[in-house]
């Protein structure tokens, strides 16, 4: 018989944490991909970072974080389901 998994955090958690990620993976992909081509905006000013690439594959690092996030997050979505209410203990 195989072990029940048991969810780590609630439902509601489990559901701020993914739309949150979701924002965060958008964001960082826009940023990276403005700062990857030397947008205006993001490299225009002399306060602003001189090798924009970098801060591009940073900005790529963390949203792969977030999109980890995602399918952590998703499959608590998915055991909280599968589970009748009333008998998760966390």
């Amino acid at each position: 018989m195989a072990p029940r998994l048991r969810p780590v955090v609630g439902s509601t958690n489990a559901f701020v944490c993914t739309f949150i990620s979701i924002f965060g993976v958008l964001i960082l992909s826009c940023l990276g991909y403005g700062f990857d081509h030397g947008f205006d905006a993001l490299m225009g000013s002399i306060d602003n970072p001189e090798d924009g690439h970098a801060v591009a594959k940073t900005c790529y690092s963390a949203a792969m974080i977030y999109a980890i996030l995602i399918a952590f997050c998703g499959c608590q979505l998915t055991l909280n389901r599968r589970i009748p209410r009333g008998e998760i203990q966390l």
